[in-house]
């Protein structure tokens, strides 16, 4: 399971041992997500979305530059929908 705690990503096992998640391309994902689309949930069961959103996603893993846009705003859906896309990419990534 991934939780965000204090602000950070961590990894939580079976056992309930916590370890932070030290791949700072993630970290970096997760701070340029956050910067975009605000609070995140993480969930580990997502339905699936429009690629587009994934490939966004997946821009922005290899990228970071890509999210650092300053004209172009979202509306609420399309922030749920890369939402979901960044959990998947997210839970794909770690485990």
């Amino acid at each position: 399971m991934i939780e965000i705690i204090n602000n950070k990503l961590v990894l939580i096992d079976d056992v309930g041992n916590m370890a932070p998640v030290e791949d700072e391309a993630i970290i970096q994902l997760f701070m340029s997500m956050k910067e975009l689309i605000g609070d995140i949930n993480i969930i580990q069961d997502v339905e699936e979305v429009e690629p587009i959103y994934s490939y966004i996603v997946e821009k922005i893993y290899t990228m970071p530059d890509y999210a650092k846009w300053d004209d172009v705003s979202f509306e609420d859906k399309p922030k749920e929908k890369l939402a979901i896309a960044f959990n998947k990419f997210l839970y794909d990534k770690i485990s």
